[in-house]
């Protein structure tokens, strides 16, 4: 007895001991279960945005088991494999039942697989042979062994083939019927599983009869077996047959491409993308291709980035990404393109961070030359001195740069690398000054970014793209002040470069906001954020040819108020709020510093105390005037002179000088009184042309009255007349305003400028002659 025990026990475990020792010998070929599987992108609430095609040219859409619905899972049970939940992978009933069959009529005409083994045969294609079937088996059992019902029932539906190049059930419910798996009505649900008995012969869009009879032998199965009832059974066999593959959704194709750069082995990227804001974004662009194309303009690109957490909400790279014509596959919102003015506000909040200025602050707008470089402004016309709100709102290029050449080793450059700008390759030397008016690249996702610093205020941090991305704390390069007070300069609506016929509603949110328009008109910005949202408009051509039309404030900015007018903002939404560290205060209305008692208007400003600067008005200046003779009295040739107090606006040298020369009134201070012998202080000429240690070629070939040197100095105007002398000889006397030349002579020069009250300044410069010869070099 104990023999026969013994001997029953081997019967038992010496297949299961061989089996597990084969397992180990030749383990499943895993990797061929899932082969690489379609891209599905979604939005952040799971909506289907756009599905890529397999790196084998399928369509094969992976889906988890609970999204199936159990309608399919029973269909495809009943008619493919009933015993499915009963069996190891092996039915030897089906076999011997199939054998049977295909003996009696001389072919194939039934299978015996099981669902399990179809699985083996797709993972492994083998010959329909006996070794063949034999491998099959096999490795049905290793599938058993390895892995459970529901993981088996899962890998057979994303497996099977729906005809042509549809794989996989999550596929084939979307390009048949426009559903995820777990929406499929039965009838539908019974056509899909009756599909890979034959797939090309049973494909409802080239066969939809032969479809529909596979559907009903399904349904037929069914109800035999009680699984559906006979009026289910009729509804589902009144379902129409789909006559044509339905196209996947394609909302978001440049984002879309990106992603796929950025992540080619993954197969679903959900993204921070809201579908509705990306659907409205998209229409309104589009609705405005016609009036662009009337104007030479081909392409609009536009973002909406959520300010709060950082989320892109929108992206549309072009008006059509299928216009072959218009490049329209080319990302305008991530194409490095020159941003125009709308770097602008960073220089003026680093002033406003650094202390430099407050919004009524002076800057110089009068020509300038820095080592060459000679910025002017988009009118080619110059203000003399504007306050900061001014120039900044009237976009004015001098004052913007020179507050920039003010800012120093810590200006805009730095500040753009700290904040991550991925557009700036050189050094800082490479782009100088001019990086303020556009001289660099950005993108319009990044440029839109950086205004969402702005709206969080001065917490930058990168723009998130899909959700699976943690959130980024950002980090702090400007002070909560300096943003306020500059949104609070940037909301201003109404302002000189939009176009008179730009009707404004009463209902137009209320939006921080610059415009810019590139050198050669190539390029239209206008970006503008809310408490919300952040959003950025670009409006141009992608093969950078240039069109009167493209200024910011005309061609960009009505489509970001037509953005900002149609997304779902909070009718109360609150602005922002203003920070404890901000204050108001009185400065003087014309020089914008702390007013004196000489100060006759004063006007209110929003300041940072102990930040901003303090300095009291030095243009409202005081001065004793001699009744009789009228000339300037000082405190040593007063006494003895009936005189009385006058106050006068004493303006800085560079503003004096361009004032006078340009016709603009300005009063004139009193020449101090000749007979003075106190030797007079304040600011001496301030020698503008030629530069110090200039070097100049003198052309053997052209006339030297062609290249005559100007003598140009900035006097304030207390100044009635100046004195130039060359190499100690007097060249000229006169008044200041008037512009002088000189002919340079080979050989090295000593220039003085000396003004009315002794005041004087000097500088040295060299001119060469140059042959004929050198200059054909």
């Amino acid at each position: 007895m104990p023999r026969i025990k013994l001997l029953l026990l081997s019967f038992f475990l010496l297949p299961v001991l061989l089996f597990l020792l084969a397992d180990w010998l030749f383990p499943l070929p895993v990797e061929r279960l899932q082969p690489q599987g379609s891209m599905v992108v979604y939005d952040r609430h799971g909506e289907m945005l756009r599905v890529f095609l397999a790196s084998d040219q399928m369509w094969r859409i992976r889906v988890k088991s609970e999204e199936i619905s159990e309608t399919i899972k029973q269909a495809v049970l009943t008619y493919e494999d009933q015993y499915f939940l009963w069996h190891c992978g092996i039915n030897p009933v089906s076999i011997l039942r199939a054998a049977i069959a295909n003996l009696r009529a001389g072919k194939i005409v039934q299978g015996g697989s099981t669902i399990t083994m179809q699985i083996a045969r797709l993972m492994e294609p083998k010959a329909r042979t006996l070794p063949g079937k034999l491998i099959e088996a096999f490795r049905a059992l290793q599938l058993e062994w390895h892995y459970s019902k529901e993981e088996i029932l899962t890998l057979y539906l994303d497996m099977t083939p729906y005809g042509g190049n549809i794989v996989g059930i999550g596929a084939a419910s979307l390009l048949y019927f426009q559903k995820r798996p777990d929406q499929l009505s039965l009838g539908e649900a019974a056509l899909l599983a009756a599909i890979p008995k034959s797939p090309n012969r049973f494909r409802p869009d080239l066969n939809p009869q032969a479809a529909s009879q596979a559907r009903r032998k399904v349904l037929t199965t069914m109800v035999s077996q009680g699984k559906i009832t006979q009026a289910e059974y009729n509804e589902a066999l009144g379902e129409s047959i789909p006559q044509q593959r339905h196209p996947l959704p394609f909302m978001i194709p440049h984002l879309s491409d990106k992603l796929m750069q950025l992540y080619p082995d993954q197969e679903r990227m959900q993204t921070t993308i809201d579908a509705s804001r990306q659907r409205t974004v998209t229409a309104i662009l589009r609705n405005h291709k016609g009036a662009l194309r009337n104007q030479g303009i081909t392409n609009c690109a536009a973002v909406v980035i959520d300010n709060k957490t950082g989320d892109l909400l929108a992206l549309v790279g072009s008006i059509d990404f299928f216009d072959s014509a218009a490049c329209g596959q080319v990302n305008g919102a991530i194409a490095p393109r020159s941003p125009g003015s709308t770097l602008k506000p960073f220089v003026y909040a680093l002033g406003l961070n650094a202390g430099l200025i407050s919004p009524q602050s002076l800057l110089c707008d009068v020509p300038v030359e820095y080592s060459g470089y000679e910025p002017v402004n988009y009118d080619e016309c110059y203000s003399g001195a504007v306050t900061v709100e001014e120039a900044l709102i009237r976009s004015l290029n001098v004052p913007a740069v020179n507050l920039y050449a003010q800012l120093g080793r810590h200006g805009l450059y730095h500040f753009l690398k700290e904040a991550e700008i991925s557009t700036l390759p050189q050094a800082k030397e490479y782009y100088g000054l001019s990086l303020v008016l556009g001289g660099g690249e950005v993108t319009l996702l990044e440029l839109t970014n950086l205004y969402c610093g702005l709206a969080n205020g001065g917490l930058f941090r990168p723009c998130r793209l899909v959700t699976s991305e943690r959130a980024n704390p950002g980090k702090r390069l400007l002070s909560e002040e300096a943003c306020y007070i500059l949104t609070e300069m940037l909301c201003q609506l109404r302002r000189p470069e939009l176009p008179a016929v730009w009707e404004w509603s009463i209902n137009t949110p209320k939006v921080a906001w610059k415009t810019g328009t590139s050198y050669g008109h190539r390029d239209a910005w206008s970006i503008g954020y809310t408490p919300s949202y952040s959003i950025g408009v670009w409006a141009g051509n992608f093969n950078g040819k240039g069109a009167p039309a493209l200024v910011g404030a005309e061609i960009a900015a009505p489509v970001l108020f037509d953005i900002f007018s149609a997304l779902d903002i909070p009718g109360e939404e609150r602005w922002f709020v203003q920070p404890a560290g901000v204050a108001t205060r009185q400065v003087c209305a014309v020089s914008g510093m702390f007013p004196t008692e000489h100060c006759p208007n004063r006007e209110e400003e929003l300041y940072i105390p102990g930040i901003s600067p303090q300095q009291r008005c030095n243009i409202h200046c005081q001065v004793l005037v001699d009744k009789k003779t009228g000339y300037r009295l000082c405190s040593h040739c007063r006494h003895g002179r009936e005189c009385e107090v006058r106050v006068y606006e004493k303006w800085p040298a560079a503003i004096a000088a361009w004032k006078a020369r340009n016709g603009y009134p300005i009063e004139k201070i009193p020449p101090h009184l000749p007979t003075c012998t106190q030797i007079a202080t304040g600011t001496a000429p301030v020698i503008h042309s030629p530069v110090a240690g200039a070097r100049y070629k003198l052309r053997a070939d052209i006339d030297p009255a062609f290249q005559q040197i100007l003598l140009d100095a900035q006097v304030s105007n207390s100044t009635a007349e100046i004195f130039w002398f060359l190499d100690k000889e007097l060249v000229y006397s006169g008044k200041p305003i008037r512009r002088i030349f000189i002919i340079p002579t080979p050989g090295w020069h000593n220039l003085i400028c000396v003004d009315d009250e002794g005041r004087s300044s000097e500088i040295n410069i060299t001119v060469r002659q140059e042959s004929v010869i050198d200059s054909w070099q």
